[in-house]
């Protein structure tokens, strides 16, 4: 089935993916825009179809859904440029792909009539080829105009993907928790990994020993939620443990220590929460807690 044409700006990895499993589900590819011709003529031929060129603006003109896949910094000063064109913006649909922006950065097009939005799939495309296998069920977070959400949402479901609108405002707020469950998780297995250098082990070997445990953690958070899936010497009230690891503590750099610390008070709050200590037990391991070096 035909479905409308499209445009890609900037058609780096997110864009390819995005364009080739368009053109597979039956939308036209129109305009591709690279900063090379080069680049943009490898593009078409991973999409599959579309005029290569490094003029956006001729890659916005031939299709009334245009996608901007560019790097954060440019998607504001691309959208003044594309406003002060001649080209009709009146119903059409532009969007761009930034985790952190929200559509108040395409302000200048939606003045000229256009429905903006903003769509951000949740997930790391590595490559196009492999991006063609993970969007299926990849979450993608929406906001915008009424109409260009709707045209949004249904344009994920085909892809495959997982739909989901958010507030205009809470944008941000939306970037930086995919930050704190993705990068900062990261950075702390990072640092359990390299701890683990007082066992006498390289990362390798310590990622061999604990990732089975990170998984498995993970898969029951997403399974029970954090409330029921919290384990471990805080979940049951266990001091006695809680001593042990203050003395392993000790050998640790001063930011990891103050790290455990507040990870374990939040894990004491998840536990009175799940009502398997009690306040009392709760006070006592905090007083404990911040006795620790």
């Amino acid at each position: 089935m035909s479905r409308a044409a499209f445009s890609i700006l900037g058609a780096g990895r997110l864009g390819r993916t995005l364009g080739r499993v368009m053109a597979r589900r039956g939308y036209a590819p129109a305009g591709v825009s690279c900063r090379s011709l080069r680049s943009a003529r490898q593009a078409v031929a991973v999409i599959g179809g579309g005029e290569p060129t490094t003029s956006n603006a001729r890659a916005a003109a031939g299709a009334d859904l245009i996608l901007i896949t560019t790097p954060d910094g440019v998607i504001a000063p691309l959208a003044r440029q594309l406003a002060a064109e001649r080209h009709p913006w009146r119903g059409k649909v532009v969007a761009h792909a930034s985790g952190a922006l929200s559509s108040i950065a395409l302000e200048p097009l939606r003045r000229r009539g256009a429905r903006v939005a903003s769509f951000h799939p949740l997930a790391s495309v590595a490559d196009s080829k492999e991006g063609l296998k993970t969007l299926h069920g990849i979450p993608f977070a929406i906001e915008g105009d009424a109409r260009a959400v709707r045209t949004l949402r249904r344009l994920v479901a085909q892809l495959g993907g997982f739909p989901v609108t958010i507030p205009r405002q809470a944008k941000a707020l939306y970037h930086l928790i995919a930050c704190l469950l993705s990068n900062d998780l990261v950075a702390l297995l990072s640092f359990g990994l390299d701890s683990a250098r007082g066992l006498g082990i390289a990362r390798r070997e310590a990622a061999r020993l604990y990732m089975p445990l990170v998984r498995s953690t993970v898969s029951n958070v997403a399974r029970l939620g954090p409330v029921k899936a919290l384990t471990g010497p805080v979940s049951r009230g266990d001091l006695t443990t809680l001593r042990l690891h203050g003395e392993a503590l000790r050998a640790l750099p001063a930011d990891l220590r103050r790290l455990h610390r507040l990870l374990a008070l939040r894990s004491a709050a998840l536990a009175l929460e799940a009502r398997t200590i009690t306040p009392e037990v709760a006070v006592r391991m905090a007083r404990l807690l911040g006795s620790l070096p």
